[in-house]
């Protein structure tokens, strides 16, 4: 996988994206697998920079040297970046959402996966919805 995070800003700009621990909200050290309460001072070490790709379209790679062995949830923050680094003052972000990472890629939290004839549901909900299982072993 690649480019997992993206968005649409008119080209000729710079763009980067923070990246948090929904769990906790720590912030993701640019090149590593080490999250750390937010501090100023630090931001150099938290912008992962998008590449200007065109056509108004800016993305970046999910960290890769973020390892997990669960799914897990993160927030992603994309700033535009006013002066020559990031700084604090680059007001606020110009998009947020959230990526359900597995360890290796997106995940997505739509699919139902089955194994070995047990449906596995990924939301995560008090009171799952109705299942409806279609007998394959039927036939007309």
């Amino acid at each position: 996988m690649a480019n997992e995070l993206w968005h649409s800003y008119a080209s000729g700009n710079t763009l980067y994206a923070i990246v948090r621990q929904k769990s906790d909200d720590k912030v993701n050290v640019q090149g590593g697998n080490t999250f750390e309460t937010w501090v100023n001072g630090n931001i150099l070490t938290y912008d992962h920079p998008m590449a200007d790709n065109g056509g108004d379209y800016y993305s970046v790679d999910f960290p890769s040297t973020i390892d997990i062995s669960t799914m897990t949830t993160y927030r992603i923050d994309v700033f535009l970046q006013a002066g020559a680094n990031p700084v604090v003052g680059d007001d606020i972000a110009i998009a947020q959402g959230e990526i359900y990472w597995d360890g290796t890629s997106e995940a997505d939290v739509g699919t139902i996966t089955v194994t070995n004839q047990t449906v596995t549901n990924v939301y995560d909900e008090s009171t799952p919805p109705p299942v409806s299982v279609i007998d394959e072993s039927i036939r007309i």
